[in-house]
């Protein structure tokens, strides 16, 4: 686990160094075992067919032995002892093997002169020294001692019987007991020799299974080490750069309270770090554009009021001595003026959102209520029906009411010409959070434009069709935020729309 935390700080590129190098080290690790595998099976199979040399050379010299007994011919002893030189060469290895030190070199030598081929001596040499405590060949090789002692008993009788033959006077009832003790004794090895295949057959499955469990042991280890090992790395890199696109995507949609968290020190925490640093610069960005609106629209706010004076002035004292063209004109100054003081007054509104960091316990209810008496006339004029559901009191700044206040307007505002608005108030309670919604019934808006009303001075319709300044739902959104909370609406053109917003419980 240590490992693993040093490494999420790692830099890519040497996290893909690494998972290359893991990956050929347990590559490398399942081919020495497949290379184990394989030489032990061939091995085995080469002490199989050693046994098989050894017992066809062992009936080979009796049979030659009991030739030389009819012919008493000296080419047929010679085969005899030629014969015997195969599980005598074996002899010397597995005597030469059960020493604490043996020497391997005469071990080679007897495992030639019992006719092993030459690729496979040492393999076997190896399997007999890992192997000789296990029980299969533990047995094998008492076996093998066993069958090497009986053997041995022939040498003194074939001598016997070679003497014999070469007295000048041979004894035709000396040989007679000394072929009867030779067919005992090929009895006595062939029972041995079957032993001895049974046993080794035994062990040769035994062992083939071992192989086989740890070769799929091994593979299973190596498949699931490097699958855990590139697991663990994409996931770590795929939660972080999941990390920086949720807090880039907030970011665009205007949430710039909105962090990556930073999970490791390499390149990918590098930017998330980044992208934390540039929404800090943004809000103080914002903050100082604020300030600047503040204070240009406030030193707006007296040369409007003189235009104001004087269009009123000019109305009054000389309204019967204008001319048609002279009123016109008057007049269009006069709508001008007004909108340009409201939308001075709205961007006052808009920078001193905040400004005030108290919280209140306010009863949603009563705020609603306050906001619908302020209206009382557009909602007459209207003939809008507005049904509010019971609403919780909650924690938050006194721009709360502005909040409900900006969406109930808009909700009358666009309403369709052909029937009257209709205005649904509702706030659910969750775990750690009211989600407040007003619901409306009027022309609705197309969803290319969902995040694009919550900036400052977005107006999707002329002022002929819906007047206003754009800063109405910029102002919901900067409100929303300052509680930490969320903003946005389901709506579709001709279907109304619904606005949802989150205020944290605190």
């Amino acid at each position: 686990m240590s490992l693993f935390k040093k490494l999420k700080d790692v830099s890519i590129a040497k996290k893909l160094y690494f998972i290359v190098g893991a990956m050929a080290v347990l590559i490398v690790i399942e081919l020495l075992s497949l290379w184990f595998a394989v030489h032990t099976l061939s091995s085995v199979r080469a002490f199989v067919g050693a046994e098989g040399l050894w017992s066809k050379a062992q009936k080979d010299a009796v049979y030659e032995l009991r030739k030389y007994n009819r012919t008493h011919n000296y080419k047929d002893f010679k085969a005899y002892r030629e014969f015997m030189q195969v599980p005598l060469g074996d002899h010397i290895t597995r005597v030469e093997l059960l020493n604490k030190e043996p020497d391997l070199d005469i071990a080679r030598k007897g495992f030639l002169q019992g006719r092993i081929h030459p690729d496979d001596i040492d393999d076997m040499i190896n399997l007999f020294r890992r192997f000789h405590s296990n029980k299969y060949l533990n047995r094998s090789i008492q076996i093998w001692e066993e069958a090497d002692t009986v053997l041995l008993q022939l040498i003194p009788i074939a001598d016997s019987f070679y003497a014999d033959v070469n007295s000048g006077s041979p004894s035709v009832e000396k040989q007679n007991r000394w072929m009867e003790r030779v067919d005992a004794i090929n009895g006595q090895l062939t029972k041995l020799e079957d032993a001895f295949s049974y046993t080794l057959g035994e062990g040769s499955r035994w062992l083939e299974k071992m192989i086989l469990t740890i070769l799929l042991t091994v593979a299973f280890t190596v498949e699931f080490t490097g699958v855990f090992i590139t697991i663990l790395v994409t996931r770590g890199i795929t939660r972080d750069l999941d990390e920086i696109q949720k807090a880039t995507d907030k970011i665009i949609k205007g949430d710039l309270n909105a962090r990556a968290a930073v999970h490791s020190k390499n390149e990918i925490g590098k930017v998330a770090a980044e992208v934390n640093l540039m929404a800090e610069q943004m809000i103080a960005s914002n903050k100082e554009l604020e300030q600047v609106a503040y204070i240009a629209s406030h030193d707006l706010q007296e040369p409007l009021m003189t235009i104001r004076n004087y269009v009123n002035v000019m109305e009054k004292q000389y309204k019967h001595t204008l001319d048609d063209h002279a009123a016109e004109c008057l007049t269009n100054i006069g709508y001008a003026t007004e909108r340009m003081h409201q939308l001075v007054k709205d961007m006052l509104d808009y920078s001193r959102i905040g400004s005030d960091k108290k919280l209140l316990f306010l009863d949603c209810n009563k705020e609603v209520s306050y906001v619908l008496n302020d209206m009382d006339a557009s909602i007459t004029a209207s003939n809008a029906k507005i049904y509010v559901s019971p609403l919780p009191s909650v924690n938050a700044y006194f721009e709360l009411k502005l909040l409900f206040q900006n969406l109930i307007s808009n909700a009358i505002k666009f309403h369709r010409k052909d029937i009257p608005p209709v205005i649904a108030i509702s706030a659910s309670d969750y775990d750690t959070e009211w989600l407040f919604a007003v619901k409306d019934n009027g022309i609705g808006i197309e969803q290319k434009f969902h995040h694009r009303i919550f900036s400052i001075f977005q107006k999707l319709h002329p002022d002929h069709e819906y007047s206003g300044t754009g800063i109405g739902l910029a102002h919901c959104k900067k409100i929303v935020e300052m509680h930490r909370g969320k903003i946005w609406l389901m709506s579709k053109p001709g279907e109304g729309s619904t606005f949802y917003f989150t205020i944290p419980k605190v």
